[in-house]
């Protein structure tokens, strides 16, 4: 199934972000005000709980109204939140967690994100929805970004089902095998994608940068740039700055990137010299960021090329 040609976000805040239902409240109203709460949502029943917690109080998920979640939060405690309306192309999900490295919990570290259906109603703008919370925490940043192009950007497996969902193998990338301690099957082989204008970038463990057409950095952003504010408001390719005690807002392409490549491949490029002194390349391989469309999924191409288009 391919991804939805949809808006997604993603937030992070580097301490537990309380009250969880305060926050649950400015979603919810939000949704209100551009038509697209849900009556109802799966909401779940380990969400928010510390592991230890999770795992001697095994709740069953409900089915609640906004409303209802509101109290359930405040009356566990709850320190985030998991709800949903099924996984269905017209299905939304809101997740409020901390953050997660593989091992263990990021002590007071929280993310927020989102997953939106093809046809789900909802906004594929949330310029709002990061002002209101961002007023109101402190952040390390937020970013919104077209989900079917950052998966693609981000895709490091080369599995039997990468060229279904992204289209043609491009064959400048450079691949690895790793063992598969899954059992005894071939090793996976691996993508470096350390060169994709649309990839992100960790910087500590379950925190990642997006380089987007809009994000709002956080004061505590700048701790891990290789710029400083001064520098990102010098910049004079961003299309609109708005420096607030909140966050530095800042826009560099009227909508959501779809394309390595093109102008929008050297404005992502122009993003991560910027921000990290790093470089980037479409086609993988190349050296630099081509003109012409090349690869990626039959959605994000143009209608009269085909994806099968080679270097």
């Amino acid at each position: 199934m391919s991804l939805p040609n949809r808006v997604y976000f993603n937030m992070v805040f580097p301490q537990l972000v309380e009250p969880v239902s305060l926050f649950w409240r400015l979603l919810a109203e939000y949704l209100t005000l551009v038509d697209s709460l849900p009556e109802t949502f799966i909401f779940s029943g380990i969400a928010g709980q510390l592991p230890l917690e999770a795992k001697a109080k095994v709740s069953p998920d409900l089915v609640l109204t906004a409303f209802e979640i509101e109290s359930l939060i405040a009356e566990r405690s709850l320190r985030g939140f998991g709800a949903h309306t099924g996984y269905s192309e017209s299905s939304v999900g809101f997740e409020l967690s901390e953050l997660w490295d593989g091992e263990d919990f990021r002590e007071r570290c929280s993310g927020f994100k989102c997953r939106i259906g093809q046809k789900a109603k909802s906004p594929d703008n949330w310029s709002i929805l990061c002002d209101i919370l961002l007023t109101r925490w402190p952040s390390i940043g937020a970013w919104q970004y077209l989900i079917s192009y950052q998966a693609w950007q981000w895709d490091s497996l080369k599995s039997d089902f990468y060229e279904f969902r992204n289209g043609t193998f491009p064959p400048g990338y450079r691949t690895y095998p790793e063992p598969n301690f899954c059992g005894p099957f071939e090793p996976r082989i691996f993508i470096d994608i350390s060169k994709n204008p649309g990839r992100c970038k960790e910087l500590i463990p379950g925190v990642n940068f997006y380089p987007t057409a809009e994000m709002w950095l956080g004061p505590h952003f700048w701790q891990y740039a290789k710029c400083t504010k001064e520098d990102a408001l010098a910049a004079d390719f961003f299309i609109e700055k708005r420096d607030t005690p909140n966050y530095l807002y800042l826009r560099c392409w009227p909508t959501a990137f779809t394309r390595p490549d093109g102008e929008q491949g050297r404005m992502q490029q122009r993003l991560w010299k910027l921000f990290f002194h790093e470089d980037c390349e479409w086609p993988p391989g190349s050296g630099t960021i081509c003109d012409e469309p090349m690869y990626g999924p039959a959605a994000l191409l143009p209608v009269d090329q085909s994806n099968t288009k080679q270097i």
